[in-house]
């Protein structure tokens, strides 16, 4: 459903475009719009099972291993979104994307020292509340497409 959403988003933008290089920007936007509906699919998924995660990783070094490695994995994902060639109508929104980025790297990086510290994974981490805001974001974008 997000991923359909954003999709017809992107694609309805993209067929409004028009002028010069514009089956650059076709690619362009297509990637964008792919690129922007996995990482915000990722995002949404690991929020709906970070809890959970967390609960396994207490007592099961091989889950606390495990929720180490999405945590990194998570991590690359949005250092790679930032890198990501952006349209120009999808400057704002990859902008505000951006600043939950760095309130989720931070937050990462916090759950990281967390597990090293035998603390609460998620404990003053932000990232529930990150990753809710990002899903607020996904619920306005939804708005838009008919």
């Amino acid at each position: 459903m997000i991923k359909r959403s954003i999709t017809m988003l992107m694609l309805s933008i993209m067929l409004l475009t028009a002028g010069c290089g514009m089956i650059e920007e076709v690619g362009q936007t297509v990637n964008f719009a792919t690129e922007t509906t996995n990482y915000l699919q990722t995002l949404t998924d690991f929020g709906q099972d970070m809890n959970t995660l967390a609960a396994q990783a207490v007592n099961d070094l091989d889950a606390r291993t495990n929720l180490k490695e999405q945590l990194v994995a998570l991590k690359e994902q949005v250092i790679h979104y930032e890198g990501l060639q952006v349209p120009d109508y999808a400057k704002e929104l990859h902008q505000s994307i951006a600043e939950y980025n760095a309130s989720l790297q931070k937050g990462i990086d916090q759950a990281l020292t967390n597990i090293e510290q035998g603390r609460a994974v998620f404990e003053s981490t932000g990232i529930p509340d990150t990753i809710n805001k990002i899903n607020e974001l996904l619920n306005q974008i939804n708005q838009l497409t008919p």
